[in-house]
């Protein structure tokens, strides 16, 4: 499972992503983070959530 966090500054939405880490971050290289935040983004989408303004910070993790 991935994990991303996102930084609203008043609130912090964690978003949980199907896959692995270690392979992920293997096969997209340098693009992972930026990636995983775009996966992020879409999922909230695709779960209806109403997001802010898209924040300047959010941290991938396992």
């Amino acid at each position: 499972m991935i994990t991303v966090k996102i930084d609203f500054g008043d609130y912090q939405l964690n978003v949980h992503l199907e896959g692995d880490y270690q392979t992920e971050k293997q096969r997209l290289g340098d693009a992972f983070e930026e990636a995983m935040y775009q996966r992020a983004i879409e999922q909230t989408e695709k779960d209806r959530w109403t997001l802010p303004p898209l924040p300047s910070f959010f941290e991938v993790t396992e």
